[in-house]
């Protein structure tokens, strides 16, 4: 998760470069459709053209939920994905800043 002490910068931007790659932003797209989907259904999901090995997949979540845009959640032997809407509101609130 998130790192409470981070400034606002730093956490803007560890969340852009998690959302700015393609498979990640895939991954978002995926999850946001199917929520509390489990690792298996999104890379199966992943259009053709995107890296689709297990262990990419695990690092690509690994780093959406580090940045916070995914929450994870155990169930039994699978992880379920969902969008962390907190940090999305929060992104969104700190993009709109940029325009004022």
């Amino acid at each position: 998760m998130v790192s409470e002490s981070l400034s606002d910068d730093d956490r803007l931007i560890g969340v852009c470069r998690a959302l700015a790659h393609p498979v990640r932003l895939a991954i978002v797209r995926y999850v946001q459709r199917h929520p509390r989907c489990i690792g298996n259904q999104i890379q199966l999901h992943l259009p053709a053209q995107l890296a689709r090995a297990q262990s990419t997949l695990s690092q690509h979540l690994k780093v959406l939920c580090s940045s916070g845009v995914l929450l994870a959640e155990s169930e039994g032997p699978a992880t379920c994905y969902t969008l962390n809407q907190t940090q999305l509101d929060w992104l969104c609130q700190q993009i709109g800043t940029l325009r004022d």
